[in-house]
């Protein structure tokens, strides 16, 4: 989702369904307190790179690297270098994995983090000791592993 479409609804990319947006989940600055879709607060940064591509960069380089003597594995850790320093950074949710594109960066959401994502899926059966962030991960620090 494209911070252009801020207000009214939004379609999903894989089954086309019209979703309302949640507009007071938005700082005042315009950045993004919790997810559009489902509202949630729990939200993740991370890079805005298509695996796909990812996938056939390194399927290319192994299939290349007896004939170039290895130096296409070289290549492709050069490339992904290269790539995961230009790549925008998108948000996306933790529960209905929306990914919000475009909005101003305050406040800040941290990288992934494993034990919310557990706490989100497994909820009690979750073994994770630390309870989950009051207000959300708007402006949280980030993990520890």
């Amino acid at each position: 989702m494209n911070a252009a479409s801020a207000t009214g609804s939004v379609a999903c990319a894989r089954c086309s369904t019209a979703r309302e947006l949640a507009p007071a989940e938005l700082a005042p600055g315009g950045g993004l307190l919790g997810c559009r879709v489902c509202g949630h607060r729990e939200l993740y940064t991370r890079k805005d790179f298509p695996k796909p591509l990812g996938i056939a960069i390194v399927v290319v380089a192994a299939i290349l690297a007896p004939f170039t003597h290895y130096i296409s594995l070289g290549v492709a850790a050069l490339l992904d270098c290269v790539l995961y320093f230009t790549m925008p950074e998108l948000v996306a949710c933790y529960v209905c994995d929306a990914r919000h594109r475009g909005f101003p960066k305050d406040p800040r959401h941290p990288r992934f983090d494993r034990e919310i994502d557990e706490r989100i899926k497994y909820g009690k059966r979750a073994v994770m000791g630390k309870p989950m962030r009051e207000g959300g991960t708007a402006g949280a620090r980030e993990p520890e592993h």
